[in-house]
């Protein structure tokens, strides 16, 4: 008997990451005053906590799940443990407790690095004249330089009771050396939060599939970094959230006969369907056109029935259990090693005879179909047999 390792519930991982997003400030704003040195004076300064608790809230109503950005220090203006300068700190934490309740349930919360403009000096807290996605992508940036840096930004988010599952590039920033990238952000994680299965976002892949990239795996450990890659552009509003030349049709992502689009094209392939935007261009002046735009998109996806809503973490999670676990077949199932647990692991066993099917000897109630899998259940397929269960980590036990 041949045993596989299939998508979780049979499904395919589908997420959302927003980018740029931080509390109570608009990250556009400063960024372009500060880069391009022009004026903002058509942009808000705040993207208020109303929507932010508007986002959060209709996202779980939909099932929706994926990543958003908590940038530390946006614009340089201040850290968010303490203070920004201009804001009451009453109002910036009114906004935060506003994201932990309504978003941070379904969402991953990561930095997006210290500012997402200038590279900060970590000992004394003034910004360089390098930008965090122009020079720190331009060159390798080493692990032992990386890593301290992330380790300041995770502590920020950790001040404020966030232990970040995961950090995002502005930008490119740290993609001319992902090795040490991946590195530096494990070693980062592990010191700040003892997070030893971390994951980084940093790249975009529009055209060829995009599959999580595993970085310092170690098997014997349960370690490693995933790198997780978006599949879609940001197809919304764009990042400056002014732009009416970035605004998109929710058809590159899904047209409404749900035949088309990148992100049926990846869920065909059984690949992650991960989409990108920005959290300025959700808003929009108030106007909400990005959110808007994922509002359709979200419709037409939940309409198809063989995906799931995953955070990213999730994802990372179950990749590197794809990778870690050692399976050994035997006449009545399977052995598994696993140095990490993982919700919802599901193997097809081929040609399996039909049986009663048990995991460690607890016994599974089989449904009518794969797509009906939930963890502990199992399903007849053909000549197959799927099940799923959370992998524990460890010795599981599969038999009939």
């Amino acid at each position: 008997m041949q045993v596989k390792i299939e998508n979780p519930l049979c499904r395919v991982p589908v997420s959302m990451i927003l980018d740029d997003s931080c509390p109570l400030v608009n990250l556009s704003h400063f960024w372009i005053k500060l880069r391009e040195k022009r004026s903002t004076a058509d942009m808000p300064v705040e993207i208020p906590e109303s929507f932010a608790r508007k986002f959060g809230e209709w996202c779980a109503e939909q099932g929706v799940k994926g990543k958003f950005s908590f940038v530390p220090m946006p614009g340089g203006l201040g850290t968010i443990d303490l203070g920004l300068p201009g804001f009451s700190k009453a109002h910036l934490d009114e906004w935060i407790d506003a994201a932990k309740e309504t978003i941070w349930p379904n969402f991953d919360f990561t930095p997006e690095m210290i500012t997402h403009c200038q590279v900060v000096d970590l000992s004394d807290w003034t910004m360089t004249d390098e930008w965090e996605q122009s020079e720190w992508a331009e060159r390798p940036i080493p692990a032992e330089v990386l890593g301290p840096y992330i380790a300041a930004a995770l502590r920020i988010l950790h001040n404020i009771d966030i232990p970040a599952e995961g950090v995002t590039s502005p930008g490119a920033f740290g993609s001319a050396d992902l090795n040490a990238y991946g590195e530096a952000a494990l070693q980062a994680q592990k010191e700040v939060n003892g997070n030893p299965t971390p994951f980084f976002f940093c790249e975009v892949e529009e055209k060829a599939l995009a599959y999580p990239k595993l970085y310092s795996l170690d098997k014997e450990k349960g370690e490693c970094c995933v790198g997780i890659v978006a599949g879609t552009g940001d197809w919304f509003a764009g990042w400056e959230g002014n732009n009416r030349g970035a605004i998109h049709s929710p058809d590159m992502c899904i047209t409404e006969d749900l035949q088309g689009g990148r992100m049926p094209e990846l869920i065909a392939a059984g690949c992650p369907a991960v989409m990108v935007s920005h959290w300025p261009g959700f808003y929009f002046q108030g106007e909400e056109i990005g959110f808007n735009i994922f509002k359709t998109v979200v419709g037409r996806l939940n309409q198809l029935p063989n995906i799931i809503w995953m955070k990213t973490s999730e994802i990372a999670r179950y990749w590197m259990a794809r990778e870690m676990a050692k399976i050994e077949a035997a006449e009545d199932g399977c052995r598994i090693w696993s140095p990490i647990p993982c919700p919802s692991f599901t193997l097809r066993l081929s040609r399996a005879r039909q049986a009663d099917w048990r995991v460690n000897g607890k016994p599974l109630r089989e449904v009518s179909d794969p797509l009906s899998l939930q963890p502990g259940r199992w399903a007849r397929h053909g000549e197959d047999i799927v099940l799923a269960f959370d992998l524990r980590s460890g010795k599981t036990t599969v038999s009939a």
